[in-house]
C-alpha cells in the first residue's frame, strides 16, 4: 500500500490538483484501487472511494478507514510527508506496521515520461523561448532586472503558462547562478543571462540563455565557445543504459581539459516534468541509468566572481538512438 501526501505526487497517481493547506489529505494506491482521505469541505473535488473528516475531528480516524478498505500490509510512505501528516498516518496505523520510504519507487515512474507529459514540456519549452527572444530584443539601457523579469512573467502568463523561477542578470550578477533580479540597471557592453521556468498544463520546460549586451567584455566569446561545446558534449553522451554521472562528466571535462573546471560550480542538469527540480539528477558520480523517456535538462555554465558567468541550458528527451533537444 502507497501512501501519498504531497500534492505533486497526488497529482501525478491521480490527476487531481489537491491543496489542502495545513489539513490532512491523502491518496492511497493498493493495487488498482485509489482511495482519497480529504477534508470534509474538499470531498465534491476527488473521485470516489472517499474518507472524510470534518474540521474538528480526527484525520487519523478517516484514514484507518481507508487502510481497512485497502487491505493493509506493508506500507510505503511518500518521502516529502511533513512531519504533521507522519504523525497522522503513525497514529492510524499503529506501531506494528512496517513502513518504507517510497521515494526511489515515485521517482522512477516520475522520470520516464508519457508522450502526452513530452508534448506538455514541448509546448512550455517553444512558448518559454519566444518570451525569451521578445525579452531580449525589448531591453534597453537603463532597465533594471526587476523589470526586465517583471516582463517576462507578464508575457508568460498572457500566453496561458504558469510561472516559475524568473532570473535576469547583467553584468557582474551573471557570474551569481542563482541571484534573483535586482535593481542593477543595464549597460552597454553587460553580460546578460535570462533563465525562464515555466509550465505548461503542469509540465515545466527550463531555457537559459546568454547575452553580450551592444558589445562584450574580454573573455566572454571563448568562454561562450566552452560552455558551448561542453553543452553539445554532454547532449552527445545521453542515450539509454549511459549513467547520469557520465553525462555530467562529457561536459565537465571539456571544461576541464580548458582550464574552466573551477568556474564550474553545479550539476550538468535536473529532470523536468511536473516540478522544475525533479529525477533525473545529472550529476558527478550519478549512477541512474538513462531510459528512454527521461526528459532533462543540460546546463553547463562558468562563473568568473566579479566579472561574468554564461550558462546554456536546453531541455532534452532520452530516446532509442540518443537526446533529442526539445
Amino acid at each position: 500500500m502507497l501512501i501519498l501526501t504531497t500534492p505533486i505526487n497526488i497529482k501525478y497517481f491521480s490527476g487531481v490538483e489537491l491543496e489542502a493547506y495545513e489539513r490532512f489529505a491523502a491518496l492511497l494506491v493498493c493495487g488498482y484501487k485509489k482511495v482519497f482521505v480529504v477534508p470534509k469541505l474538499e470531498e465534491g473535488r476527488v473521485p470516489g472511494p472517499a474518507y472524510t473528516y470534518s474540521d474538528g475531528e480526527d484525520p487519523a480516524e478517516a484514514l484507518r478507514r481507508a487502510v481497512k478498505e485497502c487491505g493493509g500490509g506493508d506500507v510505503e510512505v511518500d518521502g516529502g510527508t511533513t512531519l504533521r501528516a507522519w504523525e497522522i498516518i503513525r497514529r492510524a496505523l499503529g506501531g506494528a506496521a512496517t513502513y518504507r520510504i517510497a521515494d526511489d519507487y515515485i521517482n522512477g515512474l516520475r522520470a520516464v515520461k508519457r508522450p502526452d507529459e513530452v508534448e506538455r514540456i514541448s509546448r512550455a519549452v517553444k512558448e518559454i523561448k519566444e518570451v525569451i527572444a521578445e525579452a531580449y530584443a525589448e531591453l534597453s539601457p537603463g532597465v533594471s532586472e526587476r523589470k526586465a523579469a517583471a516582463d517576462i512573467y507578464l508575457r508568460l502568463v498572457e500566453r496561458g503558462l504558469k510561472p516559475g523561477p524568473i532570473l535576469v542578470q547583467f553584468g557582474e550578477n551573471t557570474a551569481l547562478p542563482h541571484q534573483g533580479p535586482t535593481e542593477r540597471r543595464l549597460r552597454e557592453g553587460d553580460v546578460v543571462i535570462i533563465d525562464v521556468t515555466a509550465a505548461y498544463e503542469g509540465y515545466y520546460g527550463d531555457i537559459t540563455r546568454t547575452f553580450a549586451f551592444r558589445g562584450e567584455p574580454a573573455g566572454f566569446r571563448e568562454l561562450y565557445t566552452a560552455v558551448s561545446e561542453a553543452q553539445a558534449a554532454a547532449i552527445a553522451a545521453a542515450r539509454p543504459g549511459v549513467r547520469a554521472g557520465d553525462v555530467d562528466e562529457a561536459a565537465r571535462s571539456i571544461l576541464r581539459r580548458r582550464g574552466l573546471e573551477r568556474y564550474f560550480v553545479h550539476r550538468t542538469g535536473h529532470g523536468l516534468g511536473l516540478e522544475f527540480h525533479e529525477a533525473p539528477n545529472i550529476a558527478p558520480g550519478e549512477g541512474y541509468a538513462l531510459r528512454g523517456g527521461n526528459v532533462f535538462t543540460v546546463e553547463p555554465g562558468v562563473y568568473v566572481p566579479g566579472r561574468f558567468g554564461i550558462r546554456i541550458e536546453d531541455d532534452v528527451l532520452v530516446e532509442e538512438g540518443g537526446a533529442r533537444v526539445l
